[in-house]
């Protein structure tokens, strides 16, 4: 069976840790949390996990609770909804039945046990789902674009990637947080006559109709949150609408790009947070080396190490810093590798193409095209298909 994807829903800390603890496989993966709220539902659906587990005790299982499980309707994504709790009835047991919960365990399980039961439930919804030929939808991804130094390119392997994703089809959002200097709109010469503040600022709150209309469309069918206007406008911004935005648009979008700006505030803090994978962008040089694995001392206080994924930009073949002294002090090889041209950065930005348009065939182009297309095989575990089957002929 493939990797279980888990969503745990505890206000509990404590419970969250539980959890944690007690997948000892790495068969499970935690890919959110969520908290007993009217956003609850919103955030569960659009990590499209295998399955949810609900952390509470037996004293809050109450009526409104089973209501609130069951108006989420999980099977509707393929998900499983699994109760952890510290006192179990029988009368407990058939009444979570009845709102579609799937088992009710105990706080005190075995940690075997405990993966031997989600593996099962699991393992259950997916034939039921087969059975009556319903296909699970791909969760979609969330990648930030990060860097602690400044003119390392950053900006443009984003943008790129997000038009190329969007010109194959795949429906993409590009959120510029760099809240103070964002310049993704120029990058794709579009003047937006709304902004992320519009959206942070409307009464009416965060949802997809409000999100898409502050959006501006790339002719490559791209949609952009552009950053502030103006620096100054950047304190309307808080972590709490970052995070809002990322919920909402999981359950609209494939594909979502976050272009963070270099300095580690709480709304770039909380977009690495919630971000799937973070690609760390370097050119190669030794300030960007030294800024590198401060950048990865921080997310690893962060507790967001698993997620980092370096990119080399500006690669030449003569140079003193080499890709391999970024990967030897990291401790991570090169996710992707992106050749030196700028002179063709400096023509698309001044005639406001995006490379992988202006120069298609261009070196720099392949590399970020290369680069997107692993995006989408990744996603869609052909990756990983691709990468066994090699492994097989060898």
């Amino acid at each position: 069976m493939s990797k279980v994807n888990i969503v745990v829903c505890a206000d509990k800390t404590e419970y969250r840790v539980a959890v944690k603890n007690k997948l000892i496989s790495e068969d499970f993966s935690i890919i959110g949390y969520a908290e007993f709220n009217d956003d609850a539902a919103l955030r569960i659906q659009g990590f499209v996990p295998d399955a949810v587990v609900f952390v509470l005790d037996s004293s809050d299982i109450t009526p409104e609770f089973l209501n609130f499980v069951e108006e989420m309707n999980l099977s509707s994504i393929g998900a499983s909804a699994i109760v952890m709790t510290d006192n179990i009835t029988v009368d407990l047991v058939n009444s979570a039945a009845q709102s579609g919960i799937r088992q009710v365990v105990s706080l005190n399980m075995p940690e075997d046990e405990f993966c031997a039961n989600i593996s099962k439930v699991v393992a259950n919804e997916r034939k039921f789902s087969q059975t009556i030929n319903v296909s699970k939808k791909l969760r979609s991804r969330v990648y930030s674009f990060f860097s602690g130094k400044g003119g390392v390119g950053k900006t443009t392997i984003c943008t790129n990637t997000a038009v190329t994703l969007a010109s194959l089809g795949k429906k993409t959002l590009l959120v510029d947080l760099d809240l103070q200097f964002g310049d993704a709109d120029m990058a794709l010469d579009l003047n937006p006559n709304e902004t992320i503040v519009d959206l942070a600022r409307d009464t009416n709150g965060i949802s997809i109709d409000n999100l898409t209309s502050c959006c501006s469309s790339h002719s490559s069918g791209l949609s952009v949150l552009a950053s502030p206007s103006s620096p100054e406008l950047a304190e309307y911004v808080s972590s709490g609408n970052v995070k809002a935005i990322i919920d909402v648009a999981r359950n609209y979008f494939e594909y979502i790009l976050l272009d963070c700006g270099c300095a580690l505030t709480d709304p770039v803090i909380t977009a690495l947070e919630s971000s799937d994978d973070i690609f760390m962008v370097n050119d190669v040089n030794i300030l960007s080396l030294k800024r590198a694995k401060l950048c990865q001392n921080v997310l690893q206080q962060l507790n967001q190490q698993d997620k980092v994924k370096i990119i080399i930009n500006k690669n030449v073949k003569k140079n003193n810093v080499k890709i391999s002294d970024f990967e030897n002090l990291l401790g991570l090889d090169a996710y992707a590798v992106v050749s030196s041209d700028l002179k063709t950065v400096n023509n698309s930005l001044n005639s406001g193409q995006p490379l992988v348009t202006f120069k298609p065939r261009s070196i720099i182009s392949k590399d970020i095209t290369s680069f997107a297309e692993k995006l989408i095989l990744e996603r869609e575990g052909a990756l990983e298909k691709k990468t066994n089957s090699r492994r097989k002929k060898k």
